[in-house]
């Protein structure tokens, strides 16, 4: 009797620590753009973001494990002519197909904090700071990049020459970051 209760202990106690754990499989990316004097947005999405994150009990080193590969040619702002203008000077004139991201660190808990965001692109690596909350199993986070950082200013040239006329001549370098996570914990 005394063996079947060690035995139920520790069978219990080893589910508990297995089926307990953050984990996530998908991840969704948004950025602003900015364009006019207005400053006025258009929201981009990208169809194609793999994630890859480990299961982890620890919140920080579950967020910490997550790193993203996002296929530039699968942005998606609504409209096919928009997109094919940005494809065709911002990423192929700098030759970038896909923009890696992955979490440094995170300086908070498994309710609101700061992450350090390293972005890869264009050969060129820069952490971007992101604020997060959390709220019903999902992670929600927003930073500010520029894509002047990226050795980008040919690129961007190209891009502000090419949408002068709809944008009002005013291109603006500096796009609002975001994404959210989805978990089950």
């Amino acid at each position: 009797m005394k063996n079947l209760i060690l035995k139920s202990l520790l069978v219990g106690s080893l589910l508990a620590s297995s089926a307990f754990g953050y984990e996530a499989s998908s991840v969704k990316v948004n950025v602003m753009a900015y364009k006019t004097k207005a400053k006025s947005g258009v929201a981009i999405t990208f169809d194609k973001v793999n994630l890859s994150i480990k299961k982890n009990a620890d919140f920080a080193k579950f967020i910490t494990s997550a790193e993203v590969s996002i296929d530039v040619n699968s942005i998606n702002s609504k409209m096919k002519f928009r997109d094919n203008n940005i494809k065709a000077t911002l990423f192929k004139i700098a030759n970038i197909s896909e923009v890696n991201a992955k979490v440094l660190k995170v300086t908070g808990n498994d309710k609101t904090g700061t992450l350090d965001v390293e972005v890869s692109m264009n050969n060129v690596k820069k952490i971007i700071p992101m604020k997060y909350t959390v709220s019903s199993g999902t992670l929600k986070a927003d930073g500010v990049l520029d894509i002047l950082d990226f050795a980008m200013s040919k690129s961007y040239a190209a891009f502000a020459a090419k949408c002068k006329g709809f944008h009002g001549g005013k291109s603006f370098s500096d796009v609002a970051l975001s994404f959210s996570l989805p978990f089950t914990k």
